[in-house]
């Protein structure tokens, strides 16, 4: 990512008391809003079997096909245009609204770690902020799960066909080695459904991937040197470093018995598992049982949730009315650096809502784009009821 940047936008408004509040009927003191998206994109190669180039994008019975489209520059286009439409009718946020775009959201998330949320929005202690981050989920996203990222090399003991039993074969033993992992998958998913509050009842949430692998030089030489890289999930409130730990025991257990050289490094993601809406786990309202502390972040929480229902309910184009479904996640995105891991919940409300995609980081992904219109239309609307709205005076002042 050498000479990638991140980009911020602020738009800010001095108050005056002769201005009113436009269309919104909520208070806008003490208000912020961030709309963050990343602009980094996974590899995509023609020769993976995509019906038309990768990063040639076209429009297809109302969707638009392309590597990144869904995930995610329908979204940062969703919530740039909101901006642009107020202000082409006229209206600008009255509270401040901050635009970010950000890099490395894909490997590290270490684009949104580099913009802080205090830099990025004026804040006080008594300063209630949303982030809206518009990944490709038409739902409000309740939890995220932890990933993290290692690679394996193996040795073995190279020699010619002839002689393989003479041998250890280091490609074999690292699909061994990865095998050896799938125990450790399955005890991360126990008890089955339950394993976690947010993600009752979802069928084996936690997920490994075996990513890259490389090794050998000879098709008829016993390899004596292989790597892979492995992606491993795990649910919130579990340590980066407990996993590491399992990781590590796991596979240099299973090296030993085979006699195969193991190392194990770590590049890419090191990311924690979030809750980012705790008053919403089970996919509805529940307040009991809370401290006061806890009631206060639930009531921003509320009215979070509840001002994003009645804007895309506004702004939904679909014939058949309904509120969009609250849940989790079964992979990571920016969203917990907003979390109460790094901020303070009563003041700081964050969830993901954003176009409706498919076969993101596969082949032929595509948006909506009428999703993505009614998604922007949301965001716009709530900034008016979040923010409040003045008049522009220099559209007025063009006219």
């Amino acid at each position: 990512m050498d000479q990638k940047f991140n980009v911020v936008a602020r738009c800010t408004h001095e108050k005056s008391e002769e201005e009113g509040y436009g269309d919104g009927d909520s208070e806008s003191s003490g208000r912020a809003l961030l709309l963050q998206g990343h602009v980094d994109v996974v590899p995509a190669n023609e020769s993976d079997g995509w019906t038309h180039p990768p990063f040639s994008p076209i429009i297809k019975d109302g969707r638009l096909y392309g590597r990144g489209s869904g995930d995610m520059k329908a979204g940062v286009v969703a919530m740039i245009y909101a901006v642009v439409a107020l202000k082409r009718i006229g209206y600008l946020p009255r509270a401040d609204v901050s635009i970010c775009t950000v890099i490395e959201e894909e490997c590290t998330g270490n684009g949104a770690l580099a913009a802080p949320l205090q830099t990025l929005v004026p804040s006080s202690a008594t300063t209630q902020t949303a982030v809206i981050i518009p990944e490709p989920f038409p739902f409000l996203v309740t939890a995220q799960l932890g990933v993290m990222w290692f690679r394996a090399s193996i040795t073995g003991k190279p020699c010619h066909v002839l002689q393989t039993s003479a041998g250890s074969n280091a490609i074999e033993g690292a699909y061994a080695l990865y095998s050896s992992l799938k125990a450790l998958e399955e005890k991360y998913n126990e008890p089955k459904g339950n394993a976690h509050p947010a993600y009752r009842g979802i069928d084996h949430p936690v997920n490994f991937n075996l990513g890259r692998i490389g090794g050998g030089n000879w098709a008829s030489s016993v390899p004596s040197s292989c790597w892979f890289e492995a992606r491993v999930g795990f649910f919130p409130g579990v340590t980066i470093d407990d996993v590491k730990r399992d990781v590590e025991s796991t596979l240099h257990e299973a090296a030993q018995k085979m006699g195969l050289g193991l190392e194990i490094s770590y590049r890419g993601f090191h990311a924690d598992g979030a809750v980012l809406l705790s008053e919403y786990l089970d996919g509805k309202k529940n307040r009991e049982g809370k401290c006061d502390s806890a009631v206060r972040e639930t009531s921003l929480q509320s009215e979070f949730v509840e001002t994003i229902q009645k804007c895309h309910g506004l702004a939904t184009s679909s014939s058949e009315k309904s509120d969009l479904p609250l849940k989790p996640i079964t992979c990571t995105c920016d969203a917990r650096f907003y979390s109460s891991l790094y901020q303070d919940p009563t003041n700081v409300a964050v969830t993901c809502y954003g176009p409706e995609a498919t076969n993101i980081h596969g082949v032929d992904e595509s948006v909506s784009l009428e999703s993505m219109r009614d998604v922007t239309a949301t965001i716009a609307l709530f900034i008016r009821d979040w923010c409040g709205l003045v008049e522009d005076r220099s559209s007025v002042r063009a006219k």
